[in-house]
């Protein structure tokens, strides 16, 4: 007679592949949970990928779910994370082929996704600086929101992501080229925003725990692309802490 866990291991892996060998019986049995396991899995998917799901179609993102499935079955109870390994997934899988964009519109939703389960820290106001010396100011150490994410594509993705926030959305122009920008929670949910790309390189040096003179270094700017950068970080209250290490 089989062990519990072998009983257990034989009919999670049967809930995956219908050809893997398993001790329930009867095996048609098995259908109705492969059936509903299958479903839950490509819901909680759609949930995550709403817009991914939208431009590839249902027919569509039902392969790519039952694909993604087998190579990246749930292994956590907290359902949350289905859809950690989409975005790799995808790059796999499509990254020869004129959709290998998708792969990056499901990191931007990823982004969102992470940014829905995190916190809006009270943020710090440019008044901040005046508590420094100004030949301290170089060395000041910023931390950013917790719910930041950050993401570089070749394709357009936010334009993507944007246009289809409403009903019948047209295609976005992939000639547009490359995007940058950030995701994070606000006071009213998840913010997107689309910077310039000495923004971003700028914020991404910060987030990287560089400190403000590293940074501007990084991200090649000069005093006006300075002043630009830090009414931005705190107009969209990135900046949640400021402080000088020893």
């Amino acid at each position: 007679m089989a062990s519990l866990r072998d009983l257990q291991c034989s009919f999670a892996a049967a809930l995956r592949d219908p050809g893997a060998a398993c001790a329930v019986t009867p095996a048609a049995n098995l259908d109705v949970y492969r059936n509903h396991g299958e479903t839950q899995f490509r819901g909680v998917l759609a949930i995550s990928f709403p817009v991914l799901r939208r431009r590839v179609g249902e027919d569509y993102f039902r392969q790519l779910a039952h694909h993604y499935r087998r190579a990246h079955p749930s292994r956590s109870g907290d359902l949350q994370w289905i859809g950690q390994h989409f975005a790799g997934f995808l790059a796999l899988h499509l990254g020869c082929t004129g959709y290998a964009w998708l792969a990056d519109l499901a990191r931007l939703e990823w982004l969102r996704e992470l940014a829905s389960i995190s916190v809006h820290r009270p943020p710090l106001t440019a008044d901040s600086l005046g508590r420094y010396a100004a030949d301290q100011l170089e060395r000041l150490v910023f931390t950013l929101q917790p719910s930041l994410g950050l993401l570089r594509s070749d394709f357009p993705v936010f334009s993507v992501w944007m246009a289809n926030q409403g009903a019948e959305a047209p295609p976005v122009d992939q000639s547009r080229g490359q995007e940058q920008g950030l995701v994070q929670a606000g006071r009213n949910g998840v913010e997107f925003r689309m910077v310039e790309p000495a923004i971003f390189s700028w914020v991404s040096a910060l987030a990287q725990g560089l400190n403000l003179g590293e940074a501007v270094a990084a991200a090649g700017l000069d005093e006006q692309g300075l002043l630009s950068a830090l009414r931005f970080g705190f107009a969209a209250e990135l900046v949640c802490d400021v402080s000088l290490p020893r």
